[in-house]
């Protein structure tokens, strides 16, 4: 299997292909296990920002939460790993400023159909 590289990533995300929150978890655990000694954390908001610097705002907020569920399943609600991920104050960030960015297009999108409609 061929390994993932950043610029992969970037162009699935530039491309809004299907793939590319694949893609990016793919990416997510290289880069961990490349770097076992920095915190699980600290790679997933290097993984999201990739999608963040896109604009990719509602793909920040659902690979953030797909994140976390999968944490929770595979290490369990109360393991360290979860828990330090839950509570990481840049992610929380990050995930705010993104669904609000999300939902501000997702109006401005409801916006220009209503101003359609009129025409």
């Amino acid at each position: 299997m061929a390994m993932i590289t950043k610029e992969d990533v970037i162009d699935a995300i530039e491309e809004e292909r299907e793939d590319r929150l694949d893609l990016l978890t793919e990416y997510w655990q290289a880069e961990m296990d490349e770097q076992p000694n920095k915190d699980l954390a600290s790679h997933a908001y290097d993984a999201a920002k990739l999608l963040y610097e896109r604009k990719a705002y509602q793909d920040v907020v659902d690979w953030l939460d797909a994140i976390g569920l999968q944490l929770e399943k595979s290490e369990g609600e109360e393991s360290e790993a979860y828990v330090a991920y839950l509570e990481d104050d840049r992610l929380e960030e990050m995930r705010m400023n993104a669904l609000e960015r999300s939902s501000l297009e997702e109006e401005g999108a409801e916006y220009d159909m209503d101003d359609e409609d009129e025409e």
